[in-house]
């Protein structure tokens, strides 16, 4: 096999294995080991007990800064104050700006625990 044709798969190869790693849920483990996945396009994380505490569909979870797991309907971030700000809209992005203040798709909200989904076994 000549050198151009070896690359050329090798760099396919890297290409679907990286689509494979992306397509792959963010799934986690509560204090008993058993895996929980979140809806689709969401995260999941756990809180301070062990406990998963997962985002809505399309939607991002962080932890404030007294520990409180928050969600939102798109991306979330926290604040140079601390506070989690999400977008306002499903698959929303979420970034901070060179002061540290959130910006998001749509405009941002405070993240709240009442958005976040807790999966059953």
């Amino acid at each position: 096999m000549s050198s151009v044709a070896g690359r050329c798969l090798f760099a396919i190869g890297l290409f679907a294995a990286s689509n494979a790693a992306f397509a792959q849920p963010a799934c986690t483990k509560d204090r008993f080991g058993n895996a929980v996945c979140p809806p689709p396009g969401g995260q999941c994380t756990t809180d301070r007990y062990g406990d998963p505490v997962c985002s809505p569909a399309d939607g991002g979870v962080a932890a404030t800064r007294t520990g409180e797991i928050v969600c939102g309907r798109g991306a979330c971030v926290a604040d140079i104050r601390g506070e989690v700000m999400c977008s306002t809209v499903p698959r929303g992005a979420a970034t901070l700006d060179r002061y540290g203040d959130a910006v998001c798709s749509e405009g941002c909200e405070p993240g709240a625990a009442a958005l976040c989904v807790r999966p059953r076994r």
